[in-house]
């Protein structure tokens, strides 16, 4: 069963940079951020929200139709390969990536997540996850069944209904 990246908990995201520096270091021997698969971005400061920016391994990825020599293959799994021998640089992915995920590096050549799943081994929150997916790229489905009702016995029903006269921790 193959396994693709999933942002899995966004908000928690603190900007730490510990998921790119650990892809860096992993396919580029660097730290430098610039080499990075996936990226991390802000908003305007430290007081709005992280963006986490990845590879969503896209069943028929367009990234891989706009390549006019044929270095990215469809993964198994979905997303795709890149042949780094044939990138030319001609940045066609770039704008055909819908996540705007691909950046080139220094050499001019195409940097495209692998979906390796070194980076949630590096993320302190648990932000980013690695998820079984068939091979075709579609999220594997494990259960098929009905959910249970979890709903209020009312709609109708007041707190005190539900809960009893009393919150717990409130005195009268």
């Amino acid at each position: 069963m193959a396994k693709r990246l999933k942002v899995a908990n966004p908000a928690r995201c603190i900007g730490c940079y510990s998921c790119m520096m650990a892809c860096a270091r992993t396919w580029y021997d660097t730290i430098s951020l610039k080499n990075s698969r996936i990226d991390i971005q802000t908003r305007g400061g430290i007081e709005t929200p992280y963006s986490q920016i990845v590879c969503h391994a896209c069943i028929d990825p367009p990234c891989m139709r706009a390549c006019p020599l044929g270095a990215l293959t469809k993964r198994k799994g979905g997303g795709v390969n890149l042949n780094k021998e044939i990138c030319d640089g001609c940045g066609n992915c770039i704008e055909a990536c819908l996540m705007g995920a691909i950046h080139l590096d220094a050499e001019k050549k195409a940097v495209i997540c692998k979906h390796c799943g070194v980076c949630p081994k590096f993320c302190p929150h648990d932000v980013l996850e690695m998820i079984e997916v068939e091979d075709s790229g579609e999220i594997k489905i494990t259960d098929t069944g009905p959910a249970p009702d979890t709903s209020p016995v009312s709609s109708t029903a007041s707190h005190k209904d539900l809960y009893g006269e009393e919150e717990h921790g409130e005195e009268k």
